[in-house]
């Protein structure tokens, strides 16, 4: 009866469209039905689909991401680019993942598989088959709907790139056959590539997932069925309007836990469920408040969050490849059952998740080609929420007496990357995986903070407010977060983002001299009559003392690339200070000060607004500083703050 119940609600929900207002333009919609077989590590799926071609010109054909035919052997474009993390898997034929298409054609009418076809797109490699297209019997016209079914075999592979199984523990990620996103009068459909991720149009999902009665799943979107079935298996039924993609995780081990949240300013009441490994239990407490602390945050920061669930998934310990990792209200967390209070990698990396939901899953940016605006916004966000509730000194590790932020960390990984790549490029074309993260994660949220910095906390929260606001359900672009910033600020941005977005220039500004010298009483002769200075006489008939006067040298310099405006603070020891400000452009500027006071101190950027400046060791120097020393304690600091990340990190 349940079952029935469940299948009726669903229809009543897509033949009644208007009842339901939705917040996006939904371009598709997806009815799916699958079956989970631990002992194979397969799912049996069958889907229709539904797209609406959104353009202005006929389409004839629909392309398809494949996703998990990237670890289908060590020849696909995911398997030559990543360079390793498939090498054991021929060792066992089971680690192995892919899917195949058994049949797919319109529904009700021609069967379209003998015009399947892959492509190749970005790099041409015959080997790889993660784009799919099919032909059409007839172009759809603009404004129309076309229904395919499909029915499919997916093979998880061994958990490899947050996707697939470990022991009795399953993340099931990117594994139906998914449409591309036709824009501009062409398809945007890229291959699986080892360090971009995704996109997608918006649309609604009704999904049935069957487990053995034992396993526990969490998914995308609401759960608005379940039900026993009489071969010893176990039906979850979710539905969810207005997200790009759906996720789901199963596991015997997992214990469910839900727990209201509910915000007045703005309007916000969800359901957190937390599915956390019994091996874990003892971290749920910091998992929920940290996911409190996130929805509040992003919820404050730039809007309400819109859906009635946010589903947290904690991996099997096995499992810890699956961490860190978003889909629409699902997020998979990251901890151990040893985590010291101190070291706040489960806070982090829920902070961080819960946050893809804004910008990876609302604001839908295409993350092959501008992962930044994901995942560099959410790293400019999850600095600020962690310094608001762990503490600015101390939000990546409060250990034993050690203290380190979450900027100190992003920062020290910009300060230590090499320059070769922009923050805007294509994922694929960045030099390494390290160089993609360094960038899109680290240097977008740090150019984000700098920012900040310059126009002020309160002109850049509207910033951020405006730019969600405008463009949630919806696919925006580097150049309209360029166009927002630029229209509230009032400021002509270009001479920022330049070099921020689409540069390799660092930033790097210096005090590097530090001098006084007296300044030598007049002597000798003066003016035409060739007269001799005169001193005024003193009472005792002695020559009066001349107050002592300086030529006081400040040599501010530019050592990187990047230009930017600076303000160069200098003290004196009678306690005046002198503030100037400097362009910036030339490589240095020398400030000069005749005064009967010596210069003590001089610093350049006192307010601290470059947070992008790699080395601030040099942003200041006293008069009596030993360079040399300051150098080696400065290498000797670095060094162990390197190691102490090495240790510290999982």
């Amino acid at each position: 009866m349940k079952k029935i119940l469940a299948r009726l609600v669903f229809g009543g929900l897509i033949l009644c469209p208007g009842q339901t207002a939705t917040l996006s333009r939904q371009v598709v919609s997806y009815d799916i039905k699958a079956r989970l077989s631990p002992e194979t590590k397969t799912v049996e799926g069958r889907e229709v689909l539904t797209w609406l071609n959104d353009s202005n010109v006929p389409v004839k054909e629909l392309r398809f991401h494949l996703y998990l035919n990237a670890f289908k052997n060590n020849q696909t474009t995911y398997a030559k680019e990543e360079g390793g993390i498939l090498r054991d898997f021929d060792r066992d034929r089971e680690n192995w993942g892919s899917i195949v298409i058994r049949e797919i054609g319109v529904l009700g009418g021609e069967n379209l598989k003998p015009s399947m076809a892959f492509l190749r797109p970005d790099d041409g490699n015959a080997g790889d088959e993660t784009v799919m297209k099919v032909d059409l019997p007839a172009p759809v016209k603009p404004g129309e709907k076309i229904a395919l079914v499909l029915s499919f075999t997916s093979k998880l592979p061994k958990i490899v790139a947050r996707t697939g199984f470990s022991g009795d523990f399953f993340m099931v990620a990117q594994w139906f056959p998914k449409v591309g996103v036709f824009q501009n009068g062409d398809w945007n459909c890229h291959q699986y590539h080892a360090w971009s991720e995704f996109f997608a149009d918006f649309g609604s999902y009704h999904v049935e997932i069957t487990v053995p009665a034992e396993y526990i799943v969490g998914a995308t979107g609401k759960r608005v069925a379940e039900f026993a079935n009489a071969d010893g298996t176990k039906t979850y039924v979710h539905h969810q309007e207005d997200v790009h993609d759906f996720a789901w995780a199963a596991c015997p081990d997992f214990v469910e836990f839900h727990e209201p949240f509910v915000l007045d300013g703005p309007r916000v009441s969800t359901d957190m469920i937390l599915l956390v490994h019994r091996t874990h239990l003892g971290q749920k407490d910091r998992y929920a408040r940290a996911l409190r602390n996130a929805i509040e945050f992003f919820s404050k920061s730039y809007g309400a969050y819109p859906y009635e669930t946010i589903t947290l998934i904690d991996p099997a310990p096995s499992g810890s490849r699956a961490g860190g990792m978003e889909y629409p209200t699902l997020f998979t967390a990251m901890t151990t059952s040893w985590m010291p209070r101190g070291r706040f990698l489960p806070e982090a990396t829920v902070i961080h998740e819960f946050g893809h939901n804004y910008w990876y899953g609302m604001v839908a940016s295409n993350e092959f080609e501008e992962a930044w605006l994901d995942e560099g916004i959410n790293t400019y966000s999850e600095v600020k929420a962690m310094a608001r509730y762990y503490g600015e000194d101390r939000s990546y590790l409060d250990l034993a007496g050690i203290r380190v932020g979450d900027l100190a960390v992003q920062r020290f990984s910009v300060m230590t990357a090499e320059r070769f790549d922009p923050v805007v490029k294509n994922s694929w074309d960045f030099l390494s995986a390290d160089s993609y993260g360094r960038n899109v994660y680290a240097k977008a949220g740090l150019v984000l903070l700098t920012l900040e910095k310059w126009l002020g906390e309160d002109v850049m929260d509207r910033v951020m407010r405006t730019y969600f606001e405008r463009w949630k359900f919806r696919h925006p672009t580097s150049k309209d977060f360029v166009r927002v910033a630029e229209e509230v600020s009032g400021q002509d941005l270009g001479w920022f983002f330049g070099p921020g977005l689409y540069g390799t220039n660092r930033l790097d500004y210096a005090i590097s001299d530090l001098k006084v010298e007296d300044v030598a009483a007049p002597e000798g002769m003066f003016g035409d009559s060739g007269t001799s200075e005169e001193r005024p006489a003193r009472t005792d008939g002695r020559t009066p003392a001349r107050p002592k006067t300086y030529r006081n040298m400040v040599t501010a310099a530019r050592y990187g690339d990047w230009i930017f405006p600076v303000d160069v603070l200098v003290t004196f020891d009678n306690g005046e200070t002198v503030r100037e400000s400097w362009d910036g452009r030339d490589r240095w500027k020398r400030f000069v000060y005749i005064k009967n006071a010596k210069v003590v101190t001089a610093e350049i950027d006192p307010d601290h607004k470059l947070i992008l400046d790699l080395n601030t060791t040099n942003n200041s120097r006293s008069l009596d500083q030993k360079r040399p020393a300051v150098v080696r304690a400065t290498l000797g600091v670095l060094t162990w703050f390197q190691a102490l990340l090495s240790l510290i990190s999982l």
